[in-house]
C-alpha cells in the first residue's frame, strides 16, 4: 500500500467501476497532501512518496513500478497536451523537483537527479541528471 491512504481507496473504487468516490477521493488527496496523484494512474503499492508526496503531480496514465521511490515536488506526466504518460520501471529513485515528460520509459534501478528534466527513455541501471537530462553513469 502507497503512502497515500486516499489515492489507495480511490483506485480501489475505480477497479470496482464506483465513479463517485474516486473522485471524492481526488479532491481530497489534493486537499490533504499538497499533490495530484489520479486514482487513473497505476502505482504499485510498494512506492513510496517521500514527505506524503508534498507538491507531487502525475498524469492520469502514469505507470511506476514496484520499490520506487519519489521525493516531493515531482512531476511525471504528459508534454503540451499531448496524453502520453511517462513508465517507470522497478526501484527507481526520483530526486525533488525532477519532472520526466511525455512518453518516456525509465527502465529499472534507474537514479534520477533533483531538478533533472527527462525528455527522453533512460536505460536500466544508470543515473540520470541535468536539464535536459543525460545518463552520466551505467
Amino acid at each position: 500500500m502507497t503512502n497515500i491512504i486516499t489515492y489507495d481507496i480511490a483506485r480501489y473504487f475505480y477497479t470496482k467501476n464506483i465513479p463517485v468516490i474516486p473522485r471524492l477521493c481526488s479532491r481530497l488527496t489534493r486537499l490533504i497532501y499538497s499533490c495530484e496523484i489520479p486514482y487513473t494512474a497505476s502505482i504499485h503499492p510498494t512506492v513510496h512518496f517521500a514527505h506524503k508526496g508534498l507538491g507531487v503531480v502525475i498524469g492520469h496514465d502514469t505507470e511506476i513500478g514496484e520499490g520506487c521511490k519519489i521525493l516531493h515536488n515531482v512531476t511525471i506526466g504528459g508534454r503540451s497536451g499531448i496524453r502520453a504518460n511517462p513508465t517507470l520501471g522497478k526501484n527507481v529513485l526520483v530526486g525533488a523537483g525532477a519532472c520526466i515528460l511525455g512518453d518516456v520509459k525509465v527502465g529499472d534501478n534507474v537514479s534520477i537527479g533533483a531538478n533533472a528534466v527527462v525528455l527522453k527513455d533512460v536505460s536500466a541501471n544508470c543515473i540520470s541528471v541535468g536539464v535536459p537530462a543525460r545518463v552520466i553513469n551505467k
